[in-house]
């Protein structure tokens, strides 16, 4: 299923846009001026005189902004949305802005280039199911470091340590050939917001498989689902790192980071672990009276039974993620139920099960730790509580925000840190060919974890019959029993 160009769940008026080559070059020529100004502004050069505003004036007067929304995507079930696209002004409205639209569920969501630690995605909201508007989910969420210590410790790294704006260009290579578009950061100057000079950021939807299908006798019923890519690269010099968010269709939300590049000069045999320490504040439904859970699976001694908890977590504290127990956290609404009295939320899982360093460095002893999203602690404050601009070791900050505070109830929602981790130990697949010395081009080493919805929805947001064929339910069928008594399936 194709969606209309024209289809859009969120503003009404998303268009395509007419563009040419003359108009783009204005365009990118003035924002250039206007980008030269900012710049010398923001270092209060002596070079910013009146005759230099003069200039910004009249350009202002003389090229207004003319911009809507552009269509970047429009694949096979999925369509992606860029707001407020200018087709020749200077001044855009607002900092970027996408929009996801599936057959069944919409998002919207804000990508920025934040200070040391690269792209963050800002005001994320989910449209589907029961839902006939956007629910507010994610304040903002991205990296807050990477950690990087080597087994024998000659080396120990912070790879977010190394300065401002560390994102690299993208190119078209980068991408697949169809469904896919670059898309550029926007910084704001006064009351508007002008594109960087080369893009940033790659959009892709892919293919992601089956999400469900039914099979009994002739009745065969299946959906394949969508994911729509958003990624970036952080040079961390000889390291880069891809941090990719995934929205996918059925309102799961995948974040991960990419080791890639090639080994450490010097050491490229030792083995190292590449540790990724997240933020997400999470504001469910645009509300503050949110509150976390912790899921624990516990069998008993013989492995027979088990049990199912849902363990509170009523204060600011670190958790640990167990693998017997299928243990994670949930942050969900403490007043808001879905129709069948369920409160809704989101439930953390990690990405992948490789493992996770614990290390000396107390901020990275513990896989989990959840927060109030108090005012001045979101990196944009001062001192160690400008860590989006001015570096400073997680301990400086992280640990001063874990007071033993009720969770939910100070700040502006409920801020999960997580810490994941991927260990590289180098084998000859770090090798250039016809060379043995691990100088090659590593493979790309993930970690991270996904945000899944948690009695979110009322139903199966992707739609779907409520069984296939004429089978009975699985209590009266005739299934066969095994020498254990029990019936096997």
């Amino acid at each position: 299923m194709r969606i209309p160009a024209t289809v859009s769940f969120f503003r009404m008026e998303s268009t395509a846009l007419p563009s040419t080559l003359s108009l783009r070059s204005a365009g990118v020529a003035i924002t250039a001026i206007f980008w030269a100004i900012r710049q010398l502004w923001m270092r209060r050069s002596r070079l910013v005189t009146a005759s230099g505003l003069a200039l910004m004036a009249f350009l202002v007067g003389v090229s207004p902004a003319r911009a809507t929304d552009r269509v970047i995507i429009n694949g096979n079930g999925c369509q992606v949305t860029e707001e407020d696209y200018s087709d020749g002004g200077v001044f855009l409205h607002q900092d970027l802005y996408l929009r996801i639209d599936y057959p069944n569920t919409h998002w919207r969501f804000g990508l920025r280039n934040m200070g040391l630690k690269g792209t963050q995605a800002l005001d994320v909201s989910l449209q589907g199911a029961q839902y006939s508007s956007p629910q507010y989910i994610i304040k903002r969420a991205g990296m807050a470091e990477m950690f990087v210590p080597y087994d024998d410790r000659s080396e120990t790294y912070y790879d977010m340590s190394f300065g401002n704006n560390r994102m690299d260009q993208m190119d078209p290579a980068d991408l697949p050939a169809q469904n896919a578009a670059l898309v550029y950061f926007r910084s704001q100057m006064g009351s508007g917001y002008v594109r960087d000079s080369v893009p940033k950021v790659g959009v892709e939807c892919r293919d992601e498989g089956i999400a469900w299908l039914c099979k009994e006798g002739s009745n065969r019923v299946r959906r394949r689902i969508q994911e729509v890519v958003v990624w970036s690269v952080f040079d961390a010099f000889n390291y880069d790192y891809i941090i990719e968010y995934t929205f996918h269709e059925d309102g799961r939300i995948t974040f991960r980071s990419g080791a890639t590049g090639f080994n450490l000069p010097g050491a490229t045999s030792k083995p190292h672990v590449h540790n990724g320490l997240w933020r997400v504040s999470t504001k469910l439904l645009g509300r503050d009276d949110n509150e976390a859970v912790e899921f624990v699976h516990v069998e008993d001694a013989n492995g027979y039974i088990a049990t199912d908890s849902f363990q509170p977590i009523p204060n600011e504290e670190t958790t640990d993620w167990n693998p017997l127990q299928f243990s994670s956290p949930i942050v969900q609404s403490q007043t808001q139920a879905n129709d069948y009295g369920h409160l809704v939320g989101y439930q953390f899982y990690p990405y992948n099960a490789q493992g996770t360093g614990h290390f000396q460095e107390t901020f990275a002893q513990h896989d989990q730790n959840l927060t109030n999203d108090n005012s001045g602690e979101d990196g944009t404050g001062s001192g160690y509580n400008d860590w989006l601009y001015t570096w400073y070791n997680p301990n400086s900050y992280l640990l001063q925000y874990l007071n033993n505070q009720p969770l939910g109830g100070t700040g502006d929602g409920i801020v999960l840190w997580y810490f994941g981790s991927t260990h590289h130990e180098p084998t000859d697949a770090d090798n250039q060919m016809g060379s043995g010395g691990r100088t090659g081009i590593t493979l790309v080493h993930w970690s991270g974890f996904e945000m899944v919805p948690h009695n979110f929805f009322d139903y199966n947001p992707l739609g779907g019959p409520p069984r296939c064929g004429d089978s009975k339910d699985l209590n009266e069928a005739n299934l066969p029993v095994g020498m254990d008594g029990m019936h096997h399936h």
